[in-house]
């Protein structure tokens, strides 16, 4: 069962502030998307219900841009913030065994990672957003069948 963006970009940023590692806008996209990766890879199904946009910096989910903007670059170091605070702290007890260890498995790997660097894994050649990205257009959506192939090729090596 697919989830929305904002339910695991929440996810994320209470990892952040619990462990001392708050994530940037920026690197909750990243995050998001290697997630979303993770997920399809492992198991075929989307992780969240919207689908990736090729921007200049890399995967975009516009919903989670709208609702993270206020901390414009900033680290995300509390939740005050957030609209709907409430409802998205219900909807993480919903997450399912799959999606926790989606969450759980990219935190890990990514956790360390600058968001620059994570955009600059998002760039290189071949892969999903770099075969959707066109300068002169906007909302160029990224297709999860080659998100899912692109993950299946890198979680495997």
């Amino acid at each position: 069962m697919p989830y929305s963006a904002a339910t695991i970009a929440f996810a994320f940023v209470k990892k952040g502030i619990e462990e001392g590692k708050a994530v940037t806008q920026m690197k909750l996209q990243k995050m998001v998307y290697f997630a979303q990766g993770y997920h399809l890879a492992k198991y075929s199904l989307p992780l969240i219900e919207e689908e990736f946009e090729a921007w200049k910096y890399g995967p975009v989910i516009p919903s989670i841009y709208q609702l993270y903007k206020l901390y414009g670059s900033e680290p995300i170091i509390d939740t005050s913030l957030i609209t709907d605070l409430a409802f998205l702290e219900r909807k993480l007890l919903s997450l399912d065994t799959k999606a926790i260890e989606a969450i759980n498995y990219t935190w890990q790997v990514t956790k360390n990672l600058s968001a620059s660097n994570l955009s600059a894994w998002t760039h290189k050649e071949g892969s999903p957003w770099y075969k959707a990205y066109t300068p002169a257009l906007s909302s160029i959506k990224i297709n999860n069948n080659n998100i899912k192939d692109y993950f299946s090729g890198v979680l495997t090596r």
